[in-house]
């Protein structure tokens, strides 16, 4: 055999076997089935969706859900059974507006009884023209199935998924080590209750906010280039409001806060401001009774504690605890 060959064979194997060991270990959660090592990088909407539909623990009769991005995942849905409603937490990373509809979409056809509550926790990035649709919602096919392909939306960069791939190759030896060494990955989350959707360990009370330069960025990243509401994401937003119009679903929405660190520093370094305005003007404008929008930018706006956050984006257990109480008594 030549050594033209041999090298043709070598460079061809490689890639196959390296590809084939990121799909079995699978540290981004890319892949559907259950992970025989635990992902370096949490995948919510897949885990949700996947408690949702075949967890045995999941009777799908629900009338209460909170839907959002993190920022309500700390929300209990435990507590809508003290105002006599039965829920789930469907709060994943990073929601934008077709999220909340695809999200919908399948509850409707799945749910085993007719859903009365959705608390929904709204920032105006979820409307955002820059920020592309999220690669985990194309990665969950009982969700994405619901996309409707002439609703234009910010697309990923062509490389997306050659820089995902070869992300998984890179952190699948970092998923191997963490097993080894039974390690717990710092970056993934997976600890649900499969019944509700809440976390399964309650955090203490938060007396002081961790600042975050990469999650200081992040939030930097996303307002840089955000210019206008995108038009087809408040298509997708309007849609949803009518599904819950159609379903006669009661829509009561929140503003949700950040730390007042992180808040100013968009004001000062982006045009949050205007995006924010932009967005409640939008909001508010929806016409269906049965939406209501609450402002809960500050936790002092429901007896929150200042000092009850578990970073500059997220607020604390307890302030959850208080902000869920407080929007049902409304």
């Amino acid at each position: 055999m030549s050594s033209f060959i041999k090298r043709l064979l070598l460079f061809g194997i490689v890639p196959i076997l390296l590809l084939g060991f990121q799909y079995f270990v699978d540290p981004l959660d890319m892949y559907p089935g259950v992970q025989s090592i635990q992902p370096v990088a949490a995948h919510y909407r897949n885990v949700k969706t996947y408690d949702f539909l075949h967890s045995e623990e999941n009777q799908r009769d629900y009338d209460a859900f909170i839907f959002g991005s993190s920022r309500v995942m700390r929300l209990q849905a435990n507590i809508f059974s003290d105002y006599d409603y039965h829920g789930y937490n469907f709060g994943v990373n990073m929601t934008r507006a077709e999220d909340y509809y695809c999200i919908l979409r399948l509850l409707l056809e799945n749910n085993e009884r007719p859903i009365r509550l959705i608390v929904i926790g709204l920032e105006p990035e979820s409307l955002s023209n820059s920020w592309p649709i999220h690669r985990q919602l194309l990665e969950v096919p009982e969700l994405y199935q619901y996309l409707d392909d002439t609703l234009e939306l910010p697309s990923t960069a062509d490389s997306g998924l050659l820089q995902n791939i070869s992300s998984s190759i890179s952190l699948s030896f970092t998923a191997v080590a963490n097993s080894l060494e039974e390690k717990e990955p710092t970056n993934a989350t997976y600890s649900f209750d499969p019944a509700t959707g809440d976390y399964l360990e309650i955090e203490p009370r938060n007396d002081g906010v961790k600042i975050s330069g990469k999650l200081l960025n992040s939030l930097h990243g996303i307002y840089a280039n955000f210019t206008e509401l995108q038009p087809g994401r408040l298509e997708y937003f309007r849609r949803f409001i009518e599904l819950c119009r159609e379903n006669d679903i009661e829509v009561r929405g929140y503003l949700t806060a950040n730390n007042p660190i992180l808040t100013n520093f968009l004001l000062q370094t982006t045009e949050y401001s205007d995006r924010l305005s932009e967005a409640i003007a939008f909001w508010e404008s929806i016409d269906y009774d049965g939406f209501t929008l609450v402002d809960y930018t500050s936790p002092e706006f429901y007896g929150g504690d200042m000092s009850d956050f578990a970073d500059l984006a997220h607020i604390g257990t307890y302030n959850a605890e208080l902000l869920l109480r407080d929007l049902m008594e409304q």
